[in-house]
């Protein structure tokens, strides 16, 4: 609408929600391995899935450890997918990753992602990618962030923002990540799954207007 474009514009929906739902149904489906989690991990009984990678987090050593630490701490096995830079700021700074309740293991290819988000019980990230898929895969979330660039997802608090984690109250901080799924659903402010073809029946609405 700045730059005068507003009356061009068409809502059509995200497709990262096309993307995140299609792998959702084929991994539900079966088509997908289950996913390499960390040493440590049994999926089949409750575990956080953690991830943390960005500089505000990770560049200060004494930030960084006692995030660490606020993890370790938690009630539940925290499965860590320890970005590169993570472990290279980690390892630069002397921090040991693997303590308490963490289990670090490595990224994960986007479908495993998806299924290992599935297999949480929650999920405790600083990614604004990750908040969203949480919230499209009905798990909640825990953001070390103090800000989000998907403010919908905080409604009914399917996420929750914890600038720094390691100033709560023990039991307060473990009584959060570990709260249940809000009872009411969320809505759907991304889009259906469907936006890709959304896309595409505009552009050919828009075609057969412009001759």
């Amino acid at each position: 609408a700045n730059e005068g474009l507003g009356h061009r514009a068409e809502l059509a929906g995200d497709v990262m929600v096309d993307i995140c739902l299609r792998i959702r149904d084929a991994v539900l489906a079966g088509e997908h391995p289950a996913p390499a989690l960390p040493e440590g991990i049994d999926p089949s009984q409750p575990f956080l899935l953690a991830t943390l990678h960005r500089p505000d987090n990770t560049d200060d050593p004494a930030r960084l450890s006692a995030i660490v630490e606020s993890l370790a701490a938690l009630p539940l096995p925290v499965a860590l997918l320890a970005h590169p830079r993570l472990t290279a700021r980690a390892e630069h700074h002397g921090i040991d990753l693997a303590q308490g309740s963490v289990h670090v293991g490595r990224p994960l290819p986007y479908a495993g992602l998806i299924a290992a988000v599935l297999a949480s019980s929650g999920v405790v990230t600083d990614s604004g990618g990750l908040q969203k898929e949480a919230y499209l895969l009905d798990r909640v979330c825990t953001t070390i962030r103090p800000e989000t660039e998907w403010i919908e997802t905080l409604e009914d608090g399917w996420n929750h923002l914890v600038p720094n984690p390691h100033e709560m109250d023990a039991a307060e901080w473990a009584a959060l990540v570990t709260r249940p799924v809000p009872e009411a659903p969320h809505g759907a402010p991304y889009g259906d799954g469907t936006a890709a073809q959304r896309v595409v029946k505009l552009m050919e609405e828009a075609a057969r207007r412009n001759g």
